[in-house]
């Protein structure tokens, strides 16, 4: 989509989220959380400990038990399918939502389609993460449970890009 000219203060984007959108998001947003990075550590770890004792049971030629076989694969598919999941789920819901227009300026963001219009100071999404692709702005909680998506494809061109992460490095921390 086409991306009006700067607002007089600010930068404003039009666009429409897309699965893809989203799952780029989710995956971002573990950079900001701590209990997705804490989930993604103890994954990791219990398919290392899974491999591992299933290498020892394969040395020791004793049998190897099923679960074990299981687990880690189980936690690779959950580590690799849960934001892909999530995302086609949250494409769905913002199809209804239409095209949204994003206003960011150095007082506020407000984003607006066509089920609702909300604005949020800088204090409600203190951080955020920056992908080849989005912006994420990411709520001041530890678990970073709300965000809101800037696709840099709703700018015209790369100053406008530019500009727009001015703004957020003025008042918001990049993760």
């Amino acid at each position: 989509m086409s991306v009006e000219d700067l607002t007089v203060d600010g930068v404003e984007l039009r666009y429409r989220l897309t699965a893809a959108d989203y799952k780029d998001a989710l995956i971002a947003r573990t950079k900001g959380s701590a209990s997705a990075r804490r989930s993604r550590r103890l994954s990791i770890l219990a398919c290392v400990l899974a491999v591992f004792f299933i290498a020892l049971l394969a040395v020791t030629d004793s049998e190897i038990p099923v679960p074990l076989l299981v687990i880690p694969v189980a936690f690779a598919l959950l580590q690799w399918g849960t934001p892909r999941l999530q995302s086609r789920q949250f494409g769905k819901l913002a199809q209804a939502h239409g095209d949204y227009r994003t206003t960011v300026t150095e007082s506020d963001v407000t984003v607006a389609h066509q089920q609702a219009t909300g604005t949020m100071t800088w204090q409600a999404a203190p951080r955020y993460v920056e992908t080849s692709r989005l912006f994420v702005l990411l709520s001041g909680d530890k678990n970073a449970t709300c965000l809101t998506i800037l696709p840099k494809r709703a700018v015209q061109d790369e100053a406008t890009v530019e500009r727009l992460r001015a703004l957020l490095d003025r008042h918001r921390t990049r993760i």
